[in-house]
């Protein structure tokens, strides 16, 4: 296999974050795309300057000179199209969340295993540069023994937001499309995975969960506080997410929300300043042990680059026949994780993810 050969099933506003991975890889190529909006459809090709184009995914995934499809479609195709795309032969990098239920993640990971392809649930923030240098620090000990995890996050605005249609965008705040609420669910899906990246599988999980109405008589599943015991080492995770239309949150990608991240060890502490914007002036990672602070200024933390280093990563599994992360058993855990959140909520009650199938 010389480049492989790309396809990307869905063409709205998130495949310009895919796009930046594949436009200057010497190992891949953007080979087609497919989106049942044929306007926007023709002004991806234009603007990729793609060779095949599509308006049915199946006439895409029936292309011999197909390699590897990216999945970038409201989550309640994502089985569908995840398992068609493997029977079909084709390597699978799925945009989270993996599904919209527990039962579509099981066939997925079946689907996947039976195919011998590369299947991949892709979390962008495993591949941003802070948290990976982060992880680093963390799993050589440099602030000690591990003892917890600390997220919190703010919906705001930018003033140039992307200017994204409502008809595509609605689906988002539909359970039945979405798979759950808006941030506990599909913003949920990047922050969970980041709480197991670092401390692994989750026991148990208590939350708590208000709403927030914005424009289009749309409901945010927040202000909202979740907490959360890990399986090993009585370690444990908190998460706090906010949203405020007067919170003003620069970011350079459109999207005006924003993560900082606090872990803790026995020696010191590591914090994530910033993710997916830029609202907080300091240092992307910073480092305090032993009464001395280390400023990790230089570290690459353009958001974009988390897509560029995603793409790499699968483009390298596919090229060398490993197992690139988020595996679908990983996927699956983090479904598990989203939907044990939003029943505790509801029944106010702790919930084990390992119980929700």
């Amino acid at each position: 296999m010389d480049k492989v050969r790309v396809g990307f099933i869905g063409a709205g506003n998130v495949t310009d974050m895919h796009y930046l991975g594949y436009k200057n890889n010497p190992l891949a190529e953007l080979y087609a795309i497919c989106d049942v909006d044929k306007i926007l459809l023709e002004r991806r090709v234009s603007e990729w300057g793609v060779n095949k184009s599509y308006s049915d995914y199946r006439e895409l995934l029936a292309d011999p000179k197909v390699d590897a499809v990216e999945i970038i479609t409201p989550h309640h195709l994502h089985a569908e199209i995840g398992i068609a795309s493997l029977i079909a032969g084709k390597h699978v990098s799925m945009q989270k969340p993996m599904a919209v239920t527990v039962s579509e993640c099981d066939n997925l990971i079946v689907a996947a295993r039976k195919s011998g392809k590369i299947f991949r649930n892709f979390e962008n923030f495993r591949h941003y540069p802070p948290i990976i240098k982060a992880k680093e620090l963390w799993d050589t000990g440099s602030i000690g023994d591990p003892i917890s995890i600390r997220m919190k996050v703010v919906l705001g605005s930018s003033g140039k937001d992307w200017e994204i249609p409502y008809r595509r965008w609605e689906w988002r705040f539909d359970p039945t499309r979405g798979g759950g609420g808006r941030v506990m669910f599909d913003y949920g899906s990047h922050l969970f995975a980041i709480a197991m990246l670092f401390l692994g599988d989750v026991d148990k999980v208590y939350s708590w969960i208000n709403h927030t109405p914005i424009e289009y008589d749309w409901v945010l599943d927040c202000p909202a506080v979740v907490m959360w015991q890990y399986k090993k080492g009585g370690h444990y995770g908190t998460l706090e997410a906010v949203a405020s239309d007067n919170i003003l949150v620069p970011t350079k990608y459109g999207r005006p929300e924003d993560e900082w991240i606090e872990l803790t060890g026995t020696k010191g502490f590591i914090w994530i300043n910033r993710c997916s914007s830029q609202l907080l002036d300091r240092p992307p990672l910073v480092m305090y042990r032993d009464g001395i602070t280390t400023e990790f200024s230089e570290i690459d933390s353009d958001w974009g680059t988390s897509f560029v280093n995603g793409v790499n990563d699968f483009i390298a599994g596919i090229k060398n026949s490993y197992d690139v992360h988020l595996t679908p058993e990983e996927g699956k855990k983090v479904v598990q994780l989203c939907q044990a959140v939003e029943r505790s909520a509801a029944t106010g009650q702790e919930v084990r993810p390992d119980t929700i199938t």
